[in-house]
């Protein structure tokens, strides 16, 4: 209600959310937050704010990718947009980098469903901090330059690439745990990034 009544015009609020299933969210977080964030994005939603979720993919929630699409879709329809977000490896990924990190390539077959099964039902979903040439081409038009200007980097293989101008790099962070299938593109169809 107090956020509700700064009537700013232009603000969004983001919302992470690690499963559609209670157990696995709090096993993640590690406290019992699930249901308090589901009524957090309610609330938000009685007071008509702008809300996103955001989900950050890694080793433990990849799998249930298209499974949370839909709970997304048939239990938030209000929200704005669905971010599916790259891992960056700071803080407490870093600290426990070999029990959530995946290649990016690895989980390209659930991230695809998941964010097709939202457009094709009318949501924005956007990928975050992800590389063009991993992504199926097919779901490259979703996504976002996210990563900001003062951690955003490009590696040796990058040079050359045509999709360059398009594409959000890699965090700083992440200069050494990137996908092993980045690779230079030499030429794109028009049609794939509209």
């Amino acid at each position: 209600m107090k956020l509700a009544k700064c009537r700013h015009h232009d603000l969004q609020i983001d919302i992470p959310l690690f499963s559609d299933i209670a157990e696995e969210h709090n096993r993640i977080v590690g406290a019992k937050t699930f249901y308090k964030t589901v009524q957090g994005l309610y609330n938000l939603a009685l007071f008509h704010q702008r809300i996103g979720i955001r989900i950050v993919v890694h080793k433990q929630t990849y799998k249930r990718l298209p499974q949370f699409a839909d709970y997304i879709y048939h239990n938030f329809p209000f929200v704005a947009q669905v971010a599916f977000m790259q891992m960056e490896t700071t803080g407490l990924a870093k600290e426990n980098f070999d029990q959530l990190w995946i290649d990016p390539y690895d989980y390209n077959t659930e991230l695809r469903e998941a964010v097709l099964l939202l457009a094709d039902r009318g949501m924005k979903p956007y990928i975050y901090n992800a590389q063009l040439c991993v992504l199926p081409e097919d779901i490259r038009r979703y996504a976002q330059q996210s990563i900001s200007d003062w951690k955003d980097i490009y590696i040796p293989e990058c040079e050359g690439c045509v999709l360059r101008g398009q594409c959000g790099g890699f965090f700083e962070s992440n200069r050494n745990a990137h996908s092993s299938h980045i690779k230079k593109v030499k030429h794109i169809s028009s049609d794939i990034l509209c």
